[in-house]
């Protein structure tokens, strides 16, 4: 039998049109997407190496609960180097606050008496090295010795002194201010090196399920690394793909009967967002029949019956005749 190629194209054509009127249909009475969870990324704040596991994949989780350990030895060491320094400073502040003791003071007055002899005698000297310089029977290099020992001892009495004023007058507004200022710096190291330390233990921020662990015990994961992943329980959602021609109807508080996979009763949610820009459309779409292709990207809060539902699972929402609805 001999066909022609034409009337075999209409043969073929009539044997297709019904499957693709048929999934024409479909694509346009129903939106399809899938159930999801807000997927929540714990990182690693060090690169130490993982001491501990104390979840698995697929664990449950309350909010609070310990996840990682990495090895706390160097945020230990240098909580103990910063509460050191920070009790150094305290002390430098309460010794300026007591002021100077009676025994310093003591002290200082003594080594300036001291000092005041042995200038006396270094004044003597002098006279007495200018007299025999006066007479010839000394050389300039004795008169210049004298005269350098005397100006020594004068200078060191002089600081002496000024320091057993400052004893006495007791510490300044400025040195209170300088000790109160540095104490409050090494309080600051603390906290710092108390955060580091806390954060060696990675714990869940939220009740979930855990997805994945993606490091083994000894393994050491880069600062800022993903640790652990948990999808969240507090929410969840049906992400949906909305054709160009329903976007006008589907706005976020409209109310939609969502029918996931296995489940013969449909979940009543509520749409609560709904992407302003295509999804996978090139920007210069624009002909009218580019624009039918077009489709974006929502999300659809599912009621607290959702919970016990797997992320991930395919879904359906009917959309028949929401079009031409007032």
């Amino acid at each position: 039998m001999n066909i022609k190629k034409q009337d075999l194209s209409w043969a073929v054509a009539l044997v297709l049109l019904p499957v693709l009127l048929g999934c024409s249909e479909t694509d346009e009475n129903q939106l399809v997407g899938t159930l999801e969870r807000e997927r929540i990324e714990l990182l690693a704040e060090s690169n130490e190496p993982i001491l501990s596991r104390y979840v698995q994949d697929g664990q449950m989780v309350e909010a609070g609960d310990l996840i990682v350990q990495q090895d706390p030895i160097r945020a230990q060491a240098r909580l103990e180097q910063s509460q050191a320094q920070r009790d150094q400073s305290a002390a430098r502040l309460a010794e300026l606050q007591r002021g100077p003791r009676t025994e310093a003071i003591q002290e200082s007055a003594a080594r300036l008496a001291a000092a005041q002899a042995q200038t006396n005698k270094a004044r003597n000297d002098l006279k007495r090295a200018q007299e025999l310089f006066a007479q010839g029977l000394s050389s300039q290099a004795v008169l210049d010795q004298a005269e350098s020992a005397f100006n020594t001892n004068a200078a060191e009495v002089n600081a002496l002194r000024q320091s057993l004023a400052a004893q006495q007058h007791g510490t300044t507004l400025e040195e209170l201010q300088q000790a109160t200022a540095a104490l409050k710096a090494a309080n600051a190291q603390v906290s710092l090196a108390e955060v580091d330390l806390q954060r060696s233990q990675i714990h869940s921020p939220v009740s979930g399920r855990i997805d994945k662990l993606l490091y083994q015990v000894g393994e050491r994961p880069a600062a800022g690394a993903t640790v652990a992943i948990i999808l969240d329980d507090a929410r969840v959602y049906a992400r949906v793909y909305v054709p160009a021609a329903l976007r006008a109807v589907i706005t976020p508080g409209k109310e939609l009967n969502v029918i996931p996979d296995g489940v013969s009763e449909p979940l009543v949610g509520v749409v609560r967002w709904v992407s302003a820009d295509a999804t996978f459309t090139p920007y210069f779409a624009l002909t009218e029949y580019d624009r039918s292709r077009l489709s974006y990207l929502a999300e659809i809060d599912l009621p607290a019956a959702a919970a016990e539902l797997p992320s991930g699972l395919p879904l359906s929402v009917p959309v028949a005749g929401l079009a031409t609805d007032p």
